[in-house]
């Protein structure tokens, strides 16, 4: 038994060494071949996760902490507890990064929308588009200005459009039809934390936050399917998102599109070019207004002092997965929807 254990230390030991040395250097390309292996482990995993109609990510993080706290404590030596915990987060370690982590060493195929900076000019000619079609799928829906979107459709419902709409994708690897996009039953946690949903990295399930104003449920749904897809980036999952609901068949998810990268326009805007925000702010249907507030009074609901802590702590996981700009890597899409405007 002795023996045995011995040799499994070892392989822990080399599995991590590899494991660290890929994601620490670049002088080895792992695009290719992980690409197949994440393809392949993808379809495995979401064969099973599909048919099980809870988050089955969720009951891992529940559970598995609850064992690991008596397994420690069951440990009577110092020593024995020490290397526990460090065996422990080896393996966390290496399961992250063979499961989904190492698709943030990829090299990314939307690098050439990221290349050129924009003008104040560019970013309000692409702004009016999305605030004119903002509108225009708006009135569309309710044939009234003054009314803001609802819809009938459920949560399922929603998540099969979303479904639908990114199988039509360019973007999206070939051989992937399953998508396990669960309610996460942390969706009230989240909320305060300030997050709207995740992939799990070891069951590759979409985990929303059901809390969510259903005008951002599109949105959410498409950047956690864009992470199960492969892209790992937050940019490039917004992008996605955006593309993806904009081209959709469907009106309601269209809609939320356009919101959405509308938004992250006018944000930027607002910083750089204040009178033409104030304009453009103006040209809004009361409707489309009211949605916009809608998804604010949500925030406000949920604001809390430790929101911020939180977010600084996913600021540092991602600088650390080569995402120097953190968090703010979210609102880089701006130059990817104004260079894609302009192409």
């Amino acid at each position: 038994m002795n023996r045995i254990l011995k040799t499994s230390n070892v392989v822990f030991i080399l599995i991590f060494t590899v494991t660290w040395f890929l994601n620490n250097t670049s002088l080895i390309k792992i695009d290719a071949a992980y690409s197949k292996l994440y393809l392949k482990w993808y379809n495995f995993l979401s064969y099973f996760a599909v048919e099980i109609p809870f988050s089955f990510g969720d009951i891992i993080y529940i559970l598995f902490p609850l064992y690991i706290i008596i397994r420690f404590f069951k440990k009577e030596r110092r020593r024995d507890r020490i290397f526990f915990t460090i065996k422990i987060y080896m393996i966390i370690y290496c399961l992250f990064y063979w499961s989904w982590g190492f698709n943030y060493n990829k090299i990314s195929n939307l690098d050439y929308l990221k290349k050129n900076d924009y003008s104040n000019d560019q970013i309000n000619t692409t702004l009016k588009f999305y605030i004119d079609m903002a509108n225009k799928t708006q009135n569309e829906i309710t044939n009234n200005k003054d009314i803001k979107v609802i819809t009938s459709l459920d949560f399922s419902e929603i998540k099969s459009e979303c479904i639908e709409s990114i199988k039509q994708q360019k973007l999206i690897l070939k051989n992937i039809d399953l998508f396990p996009v669960k309610k996460s039953v942390f969706s009230t946690p989240l909320s305060y934390m300030g997050f709207s949903g995740y992939i799990n990295p070891f069951t590759l399930e979409s985990n929303i936050n059901y809390n969510l104003p259903i005008i951002s449920l599109p949105v959410t749904i498409t950047h956690e399917m864009a992470h199960q897809i492969g892209y790992a980036f937050e940019d490039e999952a917004n992008f996605i998102s955006i593309n993806t609901l904009i081209n959709s068949d469907n009106k309601f998810l269209k809609y939320s599109g356009f919101i959405m990268g509308m938004q992250y326009l006018l944000a930027e805007q607002k910083k750089i070019d204040s009178i033409n925000y104030e304009i453009n702010i103006k040209k809004l249907n009361s409707g489309v207004i009211k949605n916009l507030q809608e998804k604010r009074d949500y925030y406000l609901k949920y604001e809390n002092k430790y929101e911020d802590l939180f977010k600084k702590s996913y600021d540092k996981f991602l600088k650390n997965n080569n995402q120097k700009a953190g968090i703010k890597t979210y609102s880089l899409v701006v130059k990817m929807l104004i260079n894609q405007h302009y192409q």
